[in-house]
């Protein structure tokens, strides 16, 4: 059975073998009668009438000793002479060109499917010059005397050298020519890999044929693509331009060498204004003597025994001589002159207009070209016209193509000579200068007319034509703009006022009567002010991309120009800013429509520019003399910093020194979902983002303001979670007291005098928890409030929150309006909540009455959780060490405790009931039946539904980076990297390890599923990848890495940097300027997520503060 087995499989093998074999051999006789129809039978082809030894019935593809019988010639397979074969190079259509097609393992030679060239051989260079060292030397010293003869090298079929060989020989002739010009003739078939060539060898220009196209409309699309900027191109304003992809430089020529003739493929009279067009393309340009004698015949490069005629013979009138010279002349001073921007217009069907034109004077030279690219009849072009605004410099020079009458001996119209290579006598470029017979040109209220319906085919006619009076006078008026004075009006905006100028969302800007700007087939702007238009504009002009919606509304009328002004005017502080751009736009108005997108770019982008600069300088010297991160990440400061009429602080003391700011500002939670109204301003991700949006930008009157604005707040020792102005706040977080502590103590430390904050008066809404209670504002030092706040922590309370019910909340079950705060007097943990609220920044309740989770916190984590105690241990410790805070100890019904012993409580047990080592959990452990992962630290301790404290979340880097001294380093830089390894994304930290059953990483609000682990988004903190945690992550690294010794700090920086980088990158591609709320599973996009959020911007600040500092 075996044995037959083992037969049945050979069989199969041998089988699979057999037809691959006859295959490859039905292939190889195909391409074999293809490749001998095309030479002999195809009217395409040569059309060979022999067949001999020169001309071979099947194109030969190897080069042999020679032998006179096929019998002899097999015998090579088995002699040493076999060695001495050499395979022909050639090219294979559709095969990849960066793949040797000689190489094992290729069957081209066996199938016939290389075109091969009969001139050249396959030769193995192998991979480095060990491999063959005397064809490695032999051919870089004839690639370095080349390039000591020449100013420039052509790499022909250069796809047909191997890439590292190439390189190695180009390298090689660049020592001795540094500026060495390399032109390469490339069939890759794609301009992706053509781009691999040129990137890889730097290749100065590609070889580009105009005869390669098959009618008129084909030439003036290359005419274009090679050919320079569009007319009206953006302009780059910054001496550093960011790189793009664009076309590989051309080197664009009207007749290659070895192609037929384009009399044997067009016409005759085609080759002039064929010609002409290949001449207005404003790059490279090129052609070979054979067009220009009208050789109406291939030039063959290796059979070709005949030279040109020298030049006694030559007759400078002839063929297309003199207009060669007018066209070369032509194409040498539109470069010169910076005509670098190109429009190409089809009129007809043969019929092509290209203008080249400088950005620099307005001024253009248009040509109009009547081609002839078959003997068709011609099409009637009475009524073709072209119309261009402006006024008409001059005719410049206008050709034509004419037929000579022949002389009576001769018998045809070409005959070849016998000695060299020779073309048509009888046709003849005819030049006319200054003036023309074929157009006639009509001028009328700026406009030229001009008619081409006696413009004969095979001619092409060259003028010039310059901008009309009213608009040479807009073009100096722009130049001569007053930008002084916009510097000095831009330097005396404060911070409201460069934030109502730069930005601002729909929602905050339709408080002011303005809503972001609207663009036709594109929609809104991401802002009102400048920084919704001029990012997008850069992008635009980098691709010069003038067909966008943009572009177009600028061309189509004024109402962008309008808009921008006017609502600058309409706030007292930008009243002049606006009225500035308001006489600069009048005179971009006067210009032709189609140059309004390049000049209202180049003036609005300065504008955006000062702006920009000037926000900066209202920051600390930690931003002024920051890296470009530290100022993409800074510009979160003014977008999320504005003083809104639906979001004010609630009232502060009058006495305030300096002054409080009137309107009070306050800080957007993210954008645009939390920028105005109930919705702007809460109390979690203010304080978390307070220190790096405002303190380490030194912006510490508006920190203040908000930090006392909310102590007025202070109710059940909490700080609101929703503000809603104070007089409707929400007291449903027990996370925002510990933000907002942390945050004072942060002003306190980063402020000059930052202490005397404690002795500021503060108003207090709420100086009762009793919700009957009707008492009157109260006021109370700062100082006082934290008091309050740690003693009603230490003491424990249990209250329900005010107007408990649907009127707060439609969602939350009636158990989770009960509140409670306490501390664990012999751990020191502060602890709080239950299983029906969420009383922390993982706060999604359940809102999906189908699914069966509406009133489900995803994520109570009631009992102690991990960032509070850590949060709690800093603010205790810090306080403890200030000696002019007067509250050192807090009264509690078993006697006072001190703020040093509370904080070292919390010291002595955090390692034992937190750090999981292994296995068994921690050194304090309830339930080590429920550790799923170790080396980490735990969520929570004393949750309600106990699973929870032991669920991967990175909730606890929080306590590593503000209370580094409240674990073993040991310990949490291995707890850093079990982040790293588990939660680390691209952009964000996961909210919950992958491998956790309650994992979801991917996050959609209108999520109408039954599944209850998703519905209405109930997954929000059960995966998706958060960006603003980072910052405590790779704060923590620098600060544990700190601890451990300069080695491991060093390694912390390199981590931290690394991760930062891709941040960086997203700044610069974000529409919004900014990071993410949150990204989905491996950081893809999440469409329910805020596009730039306050605390993700906040916490990298503080990382690259933290560094700045050490």
């Amino acid at each position: 059975m075996c044995i037959k087995a083992f037969k049945n499989h050979l069989e199969l093998l041998n089988k699979s073998k057999k037809e691959e074999l006859e295959m490859n051999l039905k292939i190889a006789v195909d391409n074999i009668i293809s490749g001998a129809s095309y030479e002999r039978l195809e009217p395409t082809g040569p059309l060979k009438k022999t067949a001999d030894r020169d001309n071979e019935l099947v194109a030969p593809y190897f080069t042999c000793p020679h032998n006179d019988t096929l019998e002899k010639d097999m015998e090579l397979i088995y002699e040493k002479r076999g060695g001495l074969c050499m395979a022909h190079n050639g090219w294979v259509m559709g095969d990849d060109p960066l793949r040797n097609f000689a190489l094992p393992g290729s069957n081209v030679y066996l199938r016939r499917e290389l075109v091969a060239w009969g001139d050249s051989v396959k030769l193995r260079y192998g991979e480095k010059p060990s491999d063959s060292p005397f064809l490695w030397q032999y051919m870089e010293e004839y690639t370095v005397q080349t390039a000591k003869l020449f100013d420039g090298i052509r790499l022909d079929n250069c796809h047909s050298t191997p890439l590292h060989v190439a390189s190695h020989m180009l390298d090689a002739a660049r020592k001795v020519r540094p500026d060495l010009y390399i032109v390469a003739e490339l069939f890759t078939g794609s301009e992706h890999k053509d781009n691999i060539f040129v990137n890889h060898l730097g290749i100065t220009s590609l070889i580009r044929e105009g005869l390669s196209a098959w009618n008129s409309h084909e030439l003036g699309r290359l005419v274009y693509k090679y050919g320079g900027q569009p007319v009206g191109a953006f302009s780059n304003l910054k001496d550093c331009q960011r790189l793009t992809g664009d076309v590989a430089h051309a080197l664009f020529l009207d007749w290659t060498h070895d192609n037929p003739s384009p009399v044997e493929k067009r016409t005759i009279e085609d080759m002039l204004p064929s010609a002409g067009l290949v001449s207005m393309a404003s790059c490279a340009v090129g052609s070979n003597r054979g067009y220009d004698e009208l050789v109406p015949h291939h030039i063959h490069v290796v059979k070709e025994s005949r030279s040109y005629s020298d030049l006694q013979r030559l007759d400078l009138d002839s063929g297309m001589l003199k207009a060669r010279k007018y066209l070369s002349d032509l194409h040498i001073r539109l470069a010169e002159s910076g005509f670098s921007e190109v429009f190409v217009d089809q009129l007809t069907q043969d019929m092509v207009a290209v203008t080249r034109h400088s950005p620099e004077s307005r001024q253009s030279v248009i040509m109009v070209a009547h081609t002839r690219f078959n003997h068709k009849l011609q099409e009637d072009n009475r009524t073709v016209h072209l119309d261009v605004e402006g006024e008409l410099d001059q005719v410049l020079f206008e050709a034509k193509m004419v037929k000579l009458e022949c002389p009576a001996e001769l018998t045809a119209d070409f005959i070849r000579h016998d000695e060299f290579i020779n073309g048509y006598t009888n046709w003849r470029a005819e030049i006319k200068e200054g003036t023309s017979d074929m157009i006639k040109i009509a001028e009328n209220n700026g406009m030229i007319k001009v008619d081409l319906s006696c413009l004969i085919s095979g001619s092409f006619v060259v003028f010039s034509v310059r901008p009309i009076k009213k608009h040479r006078n807009a073009l100096e008026n722009i130049h001569d703009l007053n930008f002084d004075a916009l510097d000095d009006i831009i330097e005396n905006l404060d911070i409201g006022d460069l934030q109502f100028a730069l930005y601002q969302c729909d929602q905050e800007g339709k408080e002011f009567g303005y809503g972001t700007y609207n663009i036709p087939n594109f929609g809104d702007l991401k802002y009102c002010g400048l920084a919704g238009l001029v990012p997008l504009l850069n992008q635009i002009a980098r691709n010069n991309d003038l067909g966008h919606p943009v572009a177009s509304n600028l061309r189509n009328g004024d109402w962008l120009m309008n808009y921008t002004a006017d609502r600058l005017i309409s706030r007292p502080g930008t009243q002049q800013l606006g009225e500035w751009l308001k006489v600069g736009f009048a005179e971009i108005s006067n210009l032709p429509r189609y140059l309004i997108p390049r000049y209202f770019h180049s003036v609005v982008s300065r504008v955006y520019d000062s702006l920009d600069r000037r926000s900066f300088t209202v920051m600390s010297d930690f931003v002024k003399r920051g890296s470009n991160l530290v100022e993409s990440l800074a510009r979160g400061t003014l977008i999320h910093l504005s003083a809104m009429p639906s979001a004010p602080l609630p009232h502060l003391f009058p006495g305030l020194e300096p002054p409080a700011h009137s309107p009070s500002f306050t800080l957007a939670a993210g954008l645009p979902h939390f920028s105005t109204g109930y919705m702007r301003s809460w109390g979690r991700d203010t304080f978390i983002s307070l220190r790096g949006l405002l303190l380490t930008t030194g912006q510490f009157t508006y920190a203040r303001d908000i930090l006392l604005g909310y102590a007025g707040c202070l109710r059940h020792g909490l700080i609101p979670n929703l503000l809603d102005g104070g007089k409707n706040a929400r007291f449903n977080c027990r996370d925002a007291i510990w933000w907002w502590l942390r945050a004072v103590l942060d002003y306190i430390e980063l402020k000059d005098d930052g202490v005397k904050i404690l002795q500021d008066p503060v108003v207090r809404l709420f100086p009762s928890d009793i919700q009957e209670d009707q008492a009157g504002e109260k006021i109370q030092p700062l100082q006082d409030v934290i008091h309050e706040a740690l003693t009603k922590h230490w003491n424990g309370l249990k209250f329900r929150e005010w107007n408990a019910g649907k009127r707060i909340d439609e969602h939350m079950q009636d158990e989770g309006f009960n509140n409670e705060i306490g501390t664990d007097k012999k751990t020191g943990f502060v602890f709080g909540g239950n299983v029906k609220n969420c009383g922390t920044w993982m706060d999604k309740m359940g809102s999906s009455q189908q699914a069966g989770n509406k009133g489900v916190p995803s994520t109570p984590r009631d009992g102690s959780a991990v960032e509070i105690v850590g949060l709690s241990y800093s603010c205790l410790h810090d306080l403890s060490k200030l000696t002019t805070y007067p509250h050192q100890s807090v009264d509690g019904q078993e006697g006072s405790v001190t703020l040093a012993t509370w904080a070292s409580t919390i010291k002595q047990n955090f390692e034992q009931h937190f750090w999981i080592s292994d296995d068994k959990g921690a050194e304090v452990e309830p339930h080590p039946e429920l550790v799923n992962c170790v080396q980490m630290y735990k969520d929570s301790v004393g949750s309600g539904n106990k699973f929870t404290d032991y669920q991967l979340r990175p909730n606890f880097c929080i306590v590593l980076a503000v209370a580094p001294d409240l674990v073993e380093a040991d310990n949490a830089w291995t707890a850093l990297n079990t982040v790293t390894n588990r939660l680390l994304g691209p952009l964000g930290l996961a909210t919950l390890d992958s491998k956790d059953w309650a994992y979801r990483g991917d996050y959609d609000n209108s999520n109408q599923s039954g599944d209850p682990s998703v519905a209405h988004g109930a997954n929000y903190h059960q995966g998706p990848e958060w960006v603003w945690p980072v910052g405590f992550y790779l704060r923590a690294l620098i600060k544990i890495g700190a601890k451990l010794g300069q080695e491991k700090l060093e390694d912390a920086k390199r981590q931290v940097f690394s991760v930062l980088s891709r941040h960086y990158q997203h700044l610069l591609s974000s529409d919004w300027l900014g990071l993410p709320e949150l990204t989905n599973s491996k950081g893809q996009f999440c469409r329910d997520s805020n596009p730039i959020q306050a605390w993700s911007h906040s916490t990298l600040l503080d990382t690259l503060f933290d560094i700045q500092k050490l």
